[in-house]
Parts: C-alpha cells; structure tokens; sequence
C-alpha cells in the first residue's frame, strides 16, 4: 500500500508539472542589434565569381526567386506591386519563362519575395509567396500566401494556368509600425518565418513563429537589427544551414554553427558573397540544390534583365 501511494505522488506530480505553461521565448526575447562595419567584411570563398548569364527574362519587375524542387531544373519567381496575380516558373539554364499559374482569389497588392520550405503536412514543399511591401508604408496589415508548389506538366508549356489549389493566408501586422519589405525566410529547423524590413534606418528583422495563424491577424515579433539597411530579398538553404539577404550591392552570407538558431545566426557578423557583376535593381535571390545561388533583377534603365548563378566551388 505504501508503495501505491508512493507512485500515486511521483504521478501527481509529474501532471502537476506538465500542465504547466509553456513558457513561449518569443514574449521574452530582447532584440539583438548587430554591430559590423560593411567594408570590413571578409569575403566567402565558397562560389565561384563571376556569376554565370543564364540569359535574358522577359518579366520586367522580377522580385522574388525559388529553386523548384518538383521540377528539377526550373525556379519560381514573381513579379510586385500592381502586376497580376501569378507566380512564373523560370527554366533555370535559359531564363525562359516555361508557364505561368494564376492563383485565383487574390490579389497582387505587393508581393516582394518568395521562399520555399516544410509547412503544416511533412513532406511536403510549400510556396511561401509575401505581400509584404509598402513603399509609403502606410498599410495596417500584411500576408504572406503558402500553397503546396505546383507540378509542371507539358501541357502548361507557354500556357497561362490556373489550377484550383488551396493555400494558407497568413496575415500579420507589426508591432511597432508600418514597415516596407522585401525579404521573407524560412527556417525549414523550426518553419518560423522571418521578415527583413527595406527602408529602416538599419533592416530590422521579424518573427512569425510557427505554427502561424492562418486567417488571424497576428502581430510579429520583432527580432533584431541588421548591421545594414535595403535589405531586397533573403533566402535559405534546403538543409537550412546557410542564409544569403541581399541589398542593392552586395550579398551577405552566414553559416549556421551546431546547435545555433537562426535568430542566432543572423546576429552574427556575416560575410560576403560574390556579387558581380551588380545588378541595376537585383530584388531577388534564392539558393540552387547544390549550394550555388541565383540572382534576378528588375528591368531597370534600359538593361533588360539577366539570370545570373553562381557556382559552388
């Protein structure tokens, strides 16, 4: 009997303790500030420079890219404020424009960026597609579109496609204040979300942790500040160990430590990636499966734009 009663208290006690809260880190979290002079930064050697012409793309305001993962060989992009609802799947050798796919019901207020990464069913390769810009900043709510990535079929070839497919409208503001941004990631770890602001003093940088709301304003969370400012497009690895976010004339590059975060990662001092040669209003880049990267600009002063990779040495 006494034995019963032991276990009776090592039970109770252990329900006692696991109905306790949580306590979320986010609520607590004190943003970082990082401190790092730009021209000082030491330059990565890991690509190889310059980056390779791929060819000439026909979008004129190109402003987000994804390395396709259903169709080898191909990446997604899209163009931003006040062009149509659809997202271009891009022949990664040619720059060609293969097809197009409407998203119905939505709208493009400004999608400035685009990722891809896990979400809510494992397994699964999701498009992360952000309305997140607001040149006036004066917007009071912001969203971010994530759908499973469409399969090309040959069909769609030169086509515009719209195909009927759920997706999840995640919808957020700030806490502080309206902010324009151009940079989303997503750390495929956690499948938090983070948001890089373009016209702050310095980028700030937001949290969206998953699971997200869907079809619930929410407010993000603020991260930290950027050592820079003008931060256009951000990207992630697959195996979400490295993190590339560019401005208008460089590229910085971190390396996740063992063990390190990615609020963690992006407090560090990072280095430089090759950029060359500089794109005339470069707004997106997305990393490729072999741990190169590719970058696209808008068309911008008479130059039409260019896809350029850069090669993993």
């Amino acid at each position: 009997m006494k034995k019963l009663s032991i276990l009776f208290l090592i039970l109770l006690q252990f329900c006692v303790q696991s109905s306790e809260p949580q306590i979320d880190k986010w609520e607590q979290w004190e943003p970082f500030s990082s401190e790092y002079s730009i021209n000082d930064l030491e330059r990565v050697q890991n690509f190889e420079s310059p980056g390779i012409d791929k060819g000439e793309s026909t979008l004129i305001e190109a402003s987000g890219l994804a390395y396709s993962r259903k169709n080898p060989g191909h990446v997604w992009s899209h163009q931003d404020s006040s062009n149509d609802n659809l997202i271009f799947l891009l022949d990664a050798n040619t720059a060609e424009t293969v097809a197009a796919y409407r998203i119905p019901g939505v709208n493009n207020r400004d999608w400035e960026d685009m990722e891809i990464g896990p979400g809510p069913v494992d397994g699964v390769d999701y498009l992360y597609l952000g309305e997140i810009g607001d040149n006036r900043q004066v917007f009071s709510s912001y969203r971010i579109y994530r759908f499973e990535e469409p399969i090309f079929e040959e069909a769609h070839r030169g086509e515009v496609v719209t195909l009927e497919w759920e997706f999840d409208l995640i919808e957020f503001d700030y806490p502080d204040k309206s902010h324009d941004a151009e940079a989303l990631m997503v750390d495929p770890f956690t499948k938090d979300i983070f948001i890089a602001t373009k016209r702050d003093f310095r980028s700030m940088v937001f949290v969206a942790p998953y699971p997200q709301p869907v079809n619930e304003k929410f407010t993000l969370t603020h991260v930290g500040d950027l050592g820079f400012t003008r931060a256009l497009a951000g990207t992630v690895s697959a195996d979400g160990n490295e993190v590339l976010i560019k401005n208008d004339d460089r590229i910085f590059f971190w390396e996740r430590n063992e063990g390190e975060s990615f609020e963690d990662i992006l407090a560090r001092t990072p280095k430089l990636a090759p950029y060359e040669p500089v794109e005339p209003q470069g707004e997106a880049i997305c990393f490729d499966p072999n741990g190169g990267y590719y970058t696209l600009s808008e068309f911008s002063n008479g130059i039409v734009p260019v896809l350029y990779h850069y090669q993993r040495k």
